[in-house]
């Protein structure tokens, strides 16, 4: 967010004193930079909340940047020790799911995409081209074969023990997370 987006006025609509429009400019970038979690849309109306008090006090102020930079650290410090008091959640989150239009298989998609990349990593280079073949849906024993340059018996074998492969390793994966739950057995069929 740039420094041209503050829109720094007083209670009036005037423009505020340069020397003002600066020190806030300058502390609003400092937070911006230092704090880059924080919503900007936040911390620019802060900055112009600030900018808006200086003006209204700006004989008080012997230099406007020191005290911009004070006041913006202020803000953040407070809002960073109060904010978990004051957030509140909005519906569930199947409510702002179908509010964004998330599909609701989505996420076992996403979850099944992970598990065969690690899956990946952890076979040999054979079972990797027989596993990338059957997530492309070429499942049968003679097209597997055909691309590998085998026969369909051996295709029809490596495709066997690759899916006891991954049995072994759902299981094993089952155990660690504690969760029985998921279904893997209709991953990846082979037909004929």
């Amino acid at each position: 967010m740039g420094w041209t987006q503050l829109h720094l006025v007083d209670s009036e609509g005037m423009e505020v004193l340069p020397s003002i429009k600066a020190g806030v400019e300058s502390a609003f970038g400092w937070v911006v930079s230092t704090y880059p979690n924080l919503d900007p849309a936040v911390l620019a109306e802060w900055a112009e909340e600030i900018g808006s008090a200086m003006q209204e006090n700006k004989n008080t102020h012997a230099t406007p940047r020191r005290y911009a930079y004070a006041a913006m650290h202020g803000r953040v410090r407070d809002y960073l020790k109060t904010r978990a008091s004051k957030e509140t959640s909005e519906g569930s989150s199947l409510e702002l799911e179908k509010w964004a239009g998330v599909d609701a298989d989505a996420q076992a998609r996403i979850e099944r995409k992970i598990f065969f990349q690690e899956l990946g990593t952890k076979l040999e280079e054979r079972d990797q081209a027989i596993l990338a073949l059957l997530l492309q849906d070429v499942t049968s024993a003679a097209s597997v074969g055909k691309v590998l340059g085998i026969s369909e018996s051996a295709a029809a074998k490596a495709i066997q023990r690759l899916k006891l492969r991954i049995a072994s390793f759902v299981g094993s994966s089952r155990i660690k997370s504690g969760d029985a739950g998921h279904d893997f057995q209709n991953l990846c069929e082979t037909k004929g």
